[in-house]
C-alpha cells in the first residue's frame, strides 16, 4: 500500500494521474505581471525626475551675534598720598633642587641654624638625623664621643683640607666614617681615620703592610683622603655624588649615573636600583653631623669637654726596636707611645728598612737615637713557609716568636714578610737599650 504522498488514494486503490498545465493557460498571468512591473518602474522614474527638477533651498545663514554693551567709563586713579611708602615686594622663593627641604618646611626649632662649611643640600633624612641627635639617648652618646675626639685633631685636618683647596667642612666625613678613631675597622676591611680599603690606600700613596698601616696616621691619611675627595668631585661635579662615590665606590656611582641618565643624588636615591641604601643615608648624615657640631648649644652639647691635645716631636729610631725599650728610655708608658704612633701595628719599629721616624712628647727624646734592635736575625718568609714551620726550624718557642713580632693571627705572615727571629745562643732578654 502506498503512502499519502505517492500520488494515489490509498483508501480506494485507484490511481489519479496529474497533468502539467498548458502554456497557453499561463499567458494571462504573465501579461498582468509585466504590466504591473512596468507601472511601478514608470512611477519611480517620475518621482526621481520631480526631485531633481526642484530648485535647491538656500543654506541657512548664521544669526548675527548680539552687540556687546558699551564699556563703562573708567574711574580716574586716585593718586597715593605724598608720604605713603610702597610695601617692599615679597622676597623671591629660593629655587630648590629636587628633594631639598625649604626653610619654611623645616621644624621651627631647626630654622636659622648655622650651616657648616660643607656644600650639601638639606634632604628629609637630614631632618631625621638631627632629631635623633637631639632626642635619642643612644645617638646622643655617640655624638658626644665624636665631638670629644674631634677637637684635638681638628686643626691638623682643616689645615690639610685648606692646603688642597677643599671645604673645611669635609672634616665631618671623618666623623661619620670612623668617629676620629685610628683603630676603626669595617667588616669590608676599610680602616683608619678615613676608612680606606687597602687597594685605594695604596693607590693614594699610603703603606698598608704587616708592620705599618698609614691609614691610622692622621696627617698622612688626611692628605690622601683630600686628594681622593678632590678627584671624586672633579669626576662627578657635585659633592653629593662625590661623597656617594667615597662611600659606595667610584664605579658603583658611575654605573648608576649612566644607567638612569641623571647626576642628581636625590633622584638616584629614590630609585630602587639607583644607589645603595647605606649611601642614601651616608650623605645626609654627614650634613647632620656638621650642623650639630656647628650648633652645639642648640642640640645640648655645649658641655662636652674635648680630649686634651697631645703635642709631639719626631725623632729617628733604628729598625726593629721595640716600643718597650723606647718607652723605658723616654720615660713613657707603652700606651702613651702607642697612641702617638698608631701606624706601627706591632709595637716595634719595622725591621725591613732603615731608621724609622716616631713621635714622642717634647722633652722625651734623649737617648732614643742610640737604641738598637737586639740579638735578632731578620728573616724573610719564603713561599710555602708557615709561621709554625719557621719556629720549628729555628728552634724558637712559637709563643715567643709571636710575642717578638706582635703576631695575633699567623695568617697575616705572608710570603715576603720580614720577621725577627732570635739568634742561636743569643740572650733570652735584651740588654738595656736593646729590644
Amino acid at each position: 500500500m502506498r503512502g499519502p504522498c505517492s500520488g494515489s488514494t490509498w483508501y480506494t486503490g485507484k490511481t489519479v494521474s496529474r497533468r502539467a498545465p498548458s502554456p497557453v493557460a499561463l499567458w494571462p498571468g504573465l501579461v498582468v505581471g509585466v504590466v504591473f512591473l512596468a507601472a511601478l518602474s514608470m512611477a519611480g522614474c517620475a518621482a526621481v525626475w520631480r526631485h531633481l527638477s526642484e530648485p535647491l533651498l538656500p543654506e541657512p545663514q548664521a544669526s548675527a551675534a548680539p552687540r556687546p554693551p558699551p564699556p563703562l567709563p573708567r574711574a580716574a586713579p586716585v593718586p597715593p598720598p605724598e608720604d605713603a611708602v610702597e610695601p617692599p615686594p615679597p622676597p623671591p622663593r629660593p629655587r630648590l633642587s629636587s628633594g631639598e627641604v625649604a626653610e619654611e618646611d623645616k621644624p621651627e626649632w631647626m630654622r636659622g641654624l648655622k650651616m657648616p662649611d660643607v656644600p650639601l643640600r638639606w634632604y628629609p633624612k637630614t631632618t631625621r638625623y638631627l632629631q635623633l641627635y637631639r632626642n635619642d639617648g643612644r645617638y646622643r652618646e655617640i655624638m658626644r664621643g665624636w665631638l670629644r675626639r674631634m677637637e684635638p685633631k681638628r686643626a691638623a685636618i682643616e689645615a690639610v683640607l685648606a692646603r688642597e683647596g677643599l671645604p673645611r667642612g669635609l672634616i665631618f666625613v671623618a666623623m661619620i666614617e670612623s668617629g676620629f678613631s685610628s683603630g676603626a675597622l669595617s667588616s669590608k676591611g676599610a680602616g683608619g681615620f678615613w676608612q680606606f680599603t687597602p687597594p685605594v690606600a695604596r693607590g693614594y700613596g699610603l703603606e698598608v703592610s704587616f708592620w705599618v698601616d698609614e691609614r691610622r696616621d692622621l696627617e698622612r691619611s688626611t692628605a690622601a683622603a683630600a686628594i681622593y675627595l678632590g678627584d671624586l668631585y672633579h669626576r662627578f661635579g657635585t659633592w653629593e655624588l662625590a661623597l656617594a662615590g667615597y662611600n659606595a665606590g667610584f664605579h658603583a656611582v658611575l654605573t648608576s649615573v649612566l644607567r638612569y641618565n641623571t647626576n642628581d643624588f636625590w633622584t638616584l636615591s629614590q630609585l630602587e636600583a639607583g644607589l645603595p641604601w647605606e649611601t642614601t643615608e651616608y650623605v645626609p648624615k654627614i650634613l647632620a653631623g656638621g650642623i650639630v657640631a656647628t650648633n652645639r648649644k642648640m642640640f645640648g652639647y655645649d658641655d662636652v669637654a674635648a680630649d686634651p691635645a697631645r703635642p709631639w716631636v719626631e725623632v729617628e729610631v733604628a729598625a726593629g726596636v721595640g716600643f718597650d725599650a723606647i718607652a723605658n728610655r723616654a720615660g713613657l708608658t707603652i700606651e702613651d707611645l702607642t697612641s702617638l704612633n698608631p701606624a706601627y701595628l706591632r709595637k716595634r719599629t719595622p725591621p725591613d728598612r732603615g731608621t724609622t721616624v716616631i713621635r714622642v712628647p717634647p722633652g722625651h727624646t734623649a737617648g732614643l737615637a742610640s737604641l738598637r734592635m737586639g740579638d735578632f736575625n731578620q728573616v724573610r718568609v719564603r713561599p710555602g713557609e708557615s709561621f709554625a714551620r719557621i719556629a720549628k726550624d729555628r728552634r724558637v718557642p712559637r709563643d715567643r716568636l709571636r710575642r717578638i713580632n706582635g703576631v695575633t693571627d699567623e695568617s697575616e705572615v705572608t710570603p715576603g714578610t720580614v720577621i725577627l727571629v732570635p739568634r742561636p745562643g743569643g740572650r733570652s732578654r735584651p740588654p738595656p737599650g736593646r729590644s
